[in-house]
């Protein structure tokens, strides 16, 4: 039971003692175990009853008279073959030939020395495992590996050893990541499509681009076209106004008024002249539908006939 499992793992840990087996469920994980529950067994036959219907792992801990367990100090330097070096001396350590015992080693470098290796060496002799493992067998419970109390050590051979719920575990723990990675692919598939659906614009807009230039350009020239327009419109309306001024002009003003100068700029018109009544051309110029805010801009002055000089401004009414 040295192993490290990076499992989670329940295993069944009989322990022979007294006229009972006591059995205790315990959790394994990460080289710590937590026991879930404990029961007893009167013997080996009525482990199947006690533990019923199990996948899990069983491991067997016999008392210390059961065994031997014994010290060794060996170089460092034996370890890359510490198994052969101490299967030629378990008959010398336990007085059984190797052959017919189960065992197994527990190996540190001694603290005071770093140069040599100190060894626990547990030994179970075959006549004392072998039926433990028949009657585990017997009751088809998954015999894991043995150690004598208080020695984390398995002497059962690997080839001996029976199947573990590990392997339960493993394929559940696949399984869940199998269902994590459907879960994250479920999460991811709508970035993911939103990314192919950007790709697939991008696509479109790149197909439409040339006609969207062309369009654009041709917007640039309608709008010049457009400027241009109404520029001439402008300068027709302009062109009307001051023809409409200049006949109402030459209808509306007294017979005795004479005209000296006359400007148009942006629909305004500014004259100067020479009339007997200065008031009666303001007057007859306001009557017109064609002007509006008739004013003098500058002040009337007589000549020598007795004639008013004058200079007058007036906008031009914008028709609708």
């Amino acid at each position: 039971m040295n192993a490290i499992s990076f499992f989670p793992e329940n295993v069944w840990l009989v322990e022979v003692g007294g006229e009972s087996l006591q059995v205790s469920l315990v959790r394994r994980f990460m080289g710590k175990q937590r026991v879930l529950k404990t029961t007893s067994a009167p013997d080996a036959s009525a482990l199947s009853q006690t533990l019923g219907r199990t996948s899990n792992l069983a491991f067997l801990i016999l008392g210390r008279e059961q065994g031997v367990v014994r010290q060794l100090q060996l170089p460092v330097d034996v370890q890359h073959d510490l198994k052969s070096a101490l299967t030629l001396q378990i008959e010398a350590i336990s007085s059984w030939p190797e052959q017919e015992v189960y065992w197994d080693y527990i190996a540190e470098k001694a603290e005071n020395n770093p140069k040599i290796l100190k060894i626990t060496v547990v030994v179970i002799p075959k006549t004392v495992l072998d039926p433990w493992l028949q009657a585990f067998d017997a009751a088809r419970i998954a015999l894991g590996g043995a150690s004598l109390v208080g020695f984390d050590v398995n002497v059962v051979p690997r080839r001996l050893r029976r199947g573990s719920a590990r392997v339960q575990a493993v394929v559940s723990y696949i399984l869940a990541a199998c269902i994590l990675i459907v879960g994250l692919a479920f999460l991811l598939r709508e970035p993911y499509q939103q990314r192919g659906y950007a790709s697939q614009i991008e696509g479109e807009i790149a197909k439409l681009e040339p006609q969207v230039k062309r369009l654009v350009k041709q917007e640039g020239e309608w709008k010049a076209l457009t400027q241009r327009y109404q520029l001439l419109l402008r300068h027709l309306k302009a062109r009307d106004s001051n023809l409409d001024a200049l006949k109402t002009l030459s209808t509306v003003l007294p017979q005795d008024t004479f005209l000296v100068s006359y400007r148009y700029q942006n629909e305004t018109v500014t004259i100067s002249g020479i009339s007997t009544s200065a008031l009666d051309v303001q007057s007859a110029l306001e009557k017109t539908p064609v002007f509006q805010g008739v004013q003098f801009s500058a002040p009337i002055t007589r000549d020598s006939s007795g004639k008013d000089r004058f200079t007058m401004t007036m906008n031009i009414e914008v028709k609708p």
